[in-house]
């Protein structure tokens, strides 16, 4: 989730250094549990080094090694590594994809993914091994993704009560929640923060363009905010930004409205979330 540099950023990204934004800083005023002031998500490959740089990492379990986690480690023993995991989805690269045909209930058109029956316990086995698996590969948590699709194919007591039952068997691990903002207030107990992505602007898969939220859309968003807000102080939470842009100016708005409520802002041009400065 320091004051950042802002204007080092812009000048750096007018040379075209970078395709994306990290955000620099070096005072830090952010007080958090997780003790961050940047992240990344990142669902390629290596780059061990330029993750290394980084407070917080999201990253594709099933791209690395035990020995990648360790060498990560090496390089920045303070940063906080976290493995992603779809709870409310299953893809077809998976490899327990195939258990999981007879509790299928839906298709997600943009990725080309599954809707699962969450309350199934073959999926709750699979995503309780899978955090075991990723705890022992020297992962530091989870982060849970497709939490909405949970809320959208009406499963949100499911989709809560999951969340619980990871917590209560792995209380020592990070759990960072993607949205999920209708059943919020019950899993932040669990968890120890929140990616709020599509923050200030939302992706248009038709067009290939980021867009401003605006409008009652806008209003929705400024209103999750404010919740967050309250959630963060009330159980402490971390609060991270995700936004997919288009320019410049674009990337600045977002940080400038993250910075309105002291949440930690990442933004990207790059929708399928495989670059990293």
């Amino acid at each position: 989730m320091r004051k950042f540099l802002l204007t080092f950023l812009f000048l750096i990204l007018f040379c075209g250094c970078l395709n994306n934004t990290k955000i620099a800083d070096d005072k830090p005023n952010i007080n958090n549990k997780l003790n961050i002031n940047n992240f990344w998500v990142y669902y390629g490959s290596d780059n061990i080094e330029k993750l290394s740089k980084y407070d917080l990492v999201i990253i594709e379990p099933y791209n690395y090694k035990k020995e990648d986690i360790q060498k990560l480690k090496l390089l920045n023993p303070n940063i906080k590594v976290i493995a992603y995991l779809s709870i409310g989805e299953v893809s077809k690269d998976r490899p327990y994809f195939k258990e999981c045909q007879k509790i299928i209930i839906g298709k997600n058109q943009n990725w080309n993914s599954y809707y699962i029956n969450i309350s199934s316990p073959i999926w709750q086995k699979i995503i309780l091994n899978e955090v075991k698996k990723f705890k022992n590969m020297g992962f530091d948590g989870v982060f849970l993704d497709t939490v909405d699709s949970a809320i959208y194919t009406n499963q949100k007591n499911e989709v809560i009560e999951l969340i619980k039952k990871i917590r209560e068997e792995n209380p020592d691990i990070i759990i960072i929640q993607n949205r999920g903002f209708e059943i919020i207030e019950k899993t932040a107990p669990y968890i120890d923060g929140v990616l709020f992505e599509d923050f200030t602007t939302h992706y248009d898969f038709k067009n290939k363009k980021a867009y401003y939220w605006e409008g009652s859309d806008l209003n929705w968003i400024n209103a999750q905010s404010e919740r967050l807000k309250n959630l963060k102080e009330k159980y402490h939470l971390v609060i991270l930004t995700l936004d997919y842009v288009n320019d410049i100016e674009m990337t600045k708005k977002c940080i400038e409205h993250a910075k309105k409520y002291n949440f930690i802002p990442m933004t990207t041009k790059d929708i399928t979330l495989n670059s990293i400065n």
